[in-house]
C-alpha cells in the first residue's frame, strides 16, 4: 500500500498550498528546445511549438529510426551533447510504456537536465495539443480538488484513497515517483471483482472489447464461468482483430461492431490520438452508438467492463436501468479524461447507491487506472 503522511481533506489542502508554492517548469522561448522522443505526441508538440514561433532545434531519442522528422533532425544522445550539451529538453512521450521517472533519469544518465514534463508542456499549450487523455491544464485540477477529496472520502478502501490521492500530486507535477506505481492486483479480474462472480453463469458485457484479449482471459480462468458475452468494439480494425481472434482461440460471442453511448446516434471516431481511439473528435470513421438499456432491455448481466476512450460518462447514462436492476460488477477506465476521476464515482453513485467503489493503478504514468464498482 502506498503510505501517505497526509490524510483525507487535509492531504488535498496541502497539495494545493504545495501547488501554489512550486510553479510548473515553464519553456524558456528564448531558447531552442529539443523535443525528447519524435513519435505521435512528440511530433505534436513540436508542431505546435512552431506555430507558437518557439525555436524548436529538433528530436533527440535513445536509438533514433531516421535522421529527419518534420525537416528537424533527429539526434541520438551522444551526438545532441556535442550538439548542445545545455539543450533545453521537452518531454514529448506520452503513454504507458516507460516511466516517466526512468526517462528523466535517462536525460540524466547522459548528461542534460530533466526535461520539461508533459503536463507544464499541456499548461501552456493545451488549447492548440487538444484532447490528450488525462492531461489538463493544473488550475482545472486544483479546482476541482475539492471534489476529488469527497470522492477519496467515501472509497471502499485506504488502498484507492492512497492512489487517488498520489495520482493527483503525479498529474499536478508533484510527485514523478508514481510514474512508475502499479497496484498488486490483475486487471479486471482480482480480488476486488472475483468474490461477486463466484458460482454464477455470468452474463458479460464488454464496452470496448479490442482485439477480444480480455474475454479471453476471462473464459479462460478456473475460477469464472460465462455463460454469455456482448463484446462491443466500433473501430472497424479492431472488430476484425476481435472476431479473427475469438475464431482463432475457438471461443464464442455476440460481437457487435458499435459503440455504446447515452442514445442512438451517429458518432464519428478518431485513432489518430497515440494511445488509442476516441470518440466525438471529428474523424472520418462513422460509427452507430446505441445505449445498453436499449440494446439489452430486460437482459441481467453481471459483470460490465467499459474501456471506451473517453465516452464512459455518457455510456453509464445510457446504461442506468441496466445497472439499477442488474447490479453488475462494473470494471471502467478511469483515465481518459482529466474530470473521470471525480465525474465518474460521483455518475456511479448518483445511479446506484449500493456499491462499493475501489481505484487502482495498473500501468505506468496513472494510464490503465481503473475504477471497480462492485456491489454491497
Amino acid at each position: 500500500m502506498i503510505e501517505n503522511k497526509l490524510q483525507g481533506a487535509e492531504y488535498f489542502e496541502n497539495l494545493a498550498a504545495e501547488a501554489a508554492a512550486k510553479p510548473l517548469d515553464q519553456i524558456d522561448s528564448s531558447r531552442p528546445v529539443w523535443i525528447f522522443g519524435a513519435g505521435n505526441f512528440g511530433q505534436s508538440v513540436a508542431r505546435v511549438m512552431l506555430e507558437h514561433r518557439l525555436d524548436v532545434a529538433g528530436f533527440v531519442e535513445t536509438a533514433p529510426k531516421t535522421n529527419e522528422i518534420q525537416g528537424l533532425p533527429v539526434l541520438d544522445w551522444a551526438a545532441l551533447a556535442k550538439k548542445n550539451q545545455d539543450a533545453q529538453l521537452v518531454l514529448g512521450i506520452f503513454n504507458r510504456g516507460v516511466p516517466f521517472d526512468q526517462l528523466a533519469a535517462i536525460a540524466q544518465k547522459n548528461g542534460f537536465s530533466a526535461p520539461v514534463m508533459p503536463w507544464a508542456s499541456y499548461d501552456q499549450f493545451g488549447k492548440a495539443l487538444g484532447w490528450r487523455y488525462w492531461l489538463s491544464k493544473r488550475k482545472f485540477l486544483l479546482e476541482n480538488l475539492h471534489r476529488i477529496s469527497k470522492v477519496a472520502e467515501n472509497l471502499a478502501d485506504d488502498e484507492s484513497r492512497r492512489i487517488l490521492e498520489k495520482l493527483c500530486a503525479f498529474r499536478l507535477g508533484l510527485d514523478l515517483e508514481f510514474s512508475s506505481f502499479q497496484s498488486q492486483e490483475n486487471q479486471y479480474f482480482n480480488s476486488l471483482t472475483l468474490p461477486s462472480l463466484h458460482g454464477k453463469a455470468i452474463t458479460y458485457v464488454d464496452c470496448g472489447a479490442y482485439n477480444g484479449d480480455t474475454y479471453i482471459e476471462l473464459v479462460n480462468s478456473p475460477e469464472i464461468s460465462c455463460q454469455q458475452a456482448y463484446l462491443m468494439e466500433p473501430d472497424p480494425n479492431n472488430f476484425d482483430k476481435l472476431v479473427r481472434s475469438l475464431d482463432k482461440n475457438d471461443v464464442r460471442a455476440i460481437c457487435l461492431p458499435i459503440a455504446a453511448s447515452e442514445k442512438y446516434e451517429i458518432l464519428t471516431f478518431s485513432s489518430g490520438q497515440g494511445e488509442g481511439g476516441a470518440i466525438g473528435l471529428g474523424g472520418d470513421i462513422h460509427v452507430a452508438a446505441v445505449a445498453l438499456d436499449q440494446m439489452l432491455p430486460a437482459t441481467r448481466i453481471d459483470l460490465l467492463k467499459i474501456d471506451v476512450e473517453g465516452a464512459e460518462a455518457p455510456l453509464l447514462r445510457g446504461a442506468k436501468k441496466m445497472i439499477q436492476r442488474s447490479r453488475p460488477v462494473i470494471a471502467m477506465s478511469l483515465y481518459h479524461n482529466p474530470q473521470d476521476l471525480w465525474e465518474l464515482p460521483e455518475l456511479i453513485s448518483s445511479i446506484c447507491s449500493d456499491y462499493e467503489i475501489y481505484v487502482r493503478q495498473h500501468f505506468y504514468n496513472s494510464f490503465d487506472c481503473v475504477i471497480y464498482a462492485v456491489p454491497k
